[in-house]
């Protein structure tokens, strides 16, 4: 995610062709669906082991979803080039997916007890793909605009809602679908049988690839862009994009569940700034905001140098943060707002 948005707004040619542009685009059209997939994986966790406690769900719901919202608007006044203080963004997404999954979930244990809870939620993402392009193809008002300013200008409070459900830059549909894949995703290391499951996600990936491309040829479409027309649309993400995101998200996770020496490695480099990744998220669309006006007109390559120098610098904190055992992180806010009252029950 560091990576994406200092690309887009570092003040550098746009290319489609250099290499460079390439590898800058693939990595920014993963990072979001990855980031919400881990969002819902995350989530259903949490969950599961407050039921299996018998711990209350309902405060712990409530304060992290709203605190979600709540920092999408603050993101809007750190970065005013991009965003308006009220625009719908990915943490509305996240916030607004904690409050409906559960609710869901509670639906589906009382109306649906004859069915197997792991097999619906593996069928959900696919009806929300199908509902999603459905509901766009007969209610075409609802699709979003061909311009940035489309997908962030609040016009009212029941505009903001259409953004934030259908029209926005991560609208609930069809984005809510990455979180219900996390959802599904099994955390465990693969077994004695990680040819076949590597073989299995990895085929379907690079088979949604094949597809898509085959489509952009034979129809003398794009296959790829942010915004416009192509097979592959990230602004609004169309069906295709979605299909095949998800199914290298799923391909990505069984690799890195291979866990070889050196991906441990690398996980245990990781890990710091991925519990920090809420932290970091706020955190850098601030200095962005404050540093991108200064930098001069810069070459492919020098911008391609900043984002690693700025995803390092992240990454650095993320691993003193952890090392000198800091504990203050908007992370951290959220969790001791969201026990407070546990904690001082517990106390008496």
């Amino acid at each position: 995610m560091v990576q994406v948005h200092t690309a887009a707004l570092l003040p550098a040619p746009v290319s489609t062709t250099h290499t460079l542009a390439f590898v800058s685009a693939a990595i920014g059209g993963m990072a979001a669906p990855m980031f919400v997939t881990i969002s819902g994986w995350g989530l259903h966790r949490g969950l599961k082991r407050r039921k299996d406690n018998g711990e209350p769900i309902l405060k712990w719901v409530i304060i992290r979803g709203f605190s979600l919202i709540l920092l999408q608007f603050l993101i809007g006044f750190l970065l005013p080039q991009r965003y308006f203080w009220n625009s719908p963004g990915i943490l509305t997404l996240l916030g607004l997916c904690i409050f409906i999954v559960p609710l869901i979930s509670y639906r589906d244990v009382v109306f649906f007890r004859w069915a197997n809870g792991e097999n619906t939620r593996k069928y959900k993402p696919i009806g929300i793909i199908v509902f999603t392009a459905v509901l766009l193809h007969y209610f075409p008002n609802l699709m979003p605009g061909s311009d940035w300013y489309d997908l962030v200008s609040v016009k009212s409070v029941f505009h903001w809602f259409q953004l934030a459900f259908f029209s926005g830059t991560y609208p609930l549909f069809p984005w809510i679908t990455f979180y219900y894949i996390g959802s599904t995703l099994n955390a465990q290391h693969l077994n004695e049988n990680w040819k076949l499951n590597i073989t299995q996600s990895g085929s379907l990936a690079i088979s949604t690839l094949l597809a898509t491309m085959a489509i952009s040829m034979t129809t003398n479409t794009n296959w790829a862009v942010t915004m416009g027309d192509g097979v592959l649309t990230f602004f609004p993400a169309n069906h295709w994009f979605v299909i095949v995101s998800a199914t290298w998200t799923i391909f990505l996770w069984d690799l890195f569940r291979l866990v070889p020496s050196w991906m441990s490695k690398t996980n245990d480099w990781l890990a710091p700034s991925g519990r920090l990744s809420l932290s970091i998220y706020v955190l850098h669309f601030a200095l962005l905001g404050l540093v991108i006006e200064t930098i001069p007109e810069i070459s492919l390559i020098e911008a391609f140098g900043i984002t690693l120098v700025h995803m390092g610098l992240w990454l650095m904190l993320g691993l003193i943060h952890e090392k000198m055992e800091f504990k203050w992180s908007i992370e951290y806010v959220i969790r001791r707002i969201a026990t407070s009252k546990s904690h001082h029950d517990e106390s008496e």
